[in-house]
């Protein structure tokens, strides 16, 4: 789907079919500039996204789970806000968020987490992207790994 589709379109089955299965409201704001990011961006933000909102599920028993992706100068930024039970941040090595640390490092991004017991939980992901401006004149939207 998301080869197929592009990462909004499958960002946005992945909330509808969360709600289909668990009755938890998932909002998606992102443009579809992002769609024009490399294939292993792409991913990453998918992956990322997918194991956030299932752990506000399983985890968190969150109501409410919003997925924000933007481009910012040379980062794209993912957050992932739930409104569920929180987490002790001093026992984040479980609930696959090793998973999501190390697809972000491998892109050369940072990961951070950000939760209270009772007051929900922010996952934020800023991956670096360079634009490559212009080639043989014509201008581009193509992006390459900074």
């Amino acid at each position: 789907m998301l080869d197929d589709l592009g990462l909004v379109p499958a960002l946005n089955w992945h909330a509808r079919e969360a709600r289909k299965r668990t009755g938890l409201n998932v909002v998606v704001f992102a443009a579809d500039i992002i769609d024009s990011l490399p294939d292993e961006h792409r991913t990453c933000i998918f992956r990322l996204v997918q194991e956030a909102v299932n752990n506000a599920v399983r985890h968190a028993k969150a109501r409410t789970v919003e997925v924000a992706v933007r481009r910012e100068h040379q980062n794209v930024n993912v957050t992932v806000e739930d409104d569920g039970a929180g987490i002790d941040t001093r026992f984040l090595r479980g609930l696959g968020l090793l998973g999501m640390e190390e697809r972000v490092r491998r892109l050369g991004g940072r990961l951070k987490i950000s939760s209270e017991p009772g007051r929900g939980t922010i996952v934020h992901a800023a991956l670096p992207v360079a634009e490559l401006g212009q080639r043989n004149g014509h201008e581009t939207n193509s992006y390459l790994v900074s």
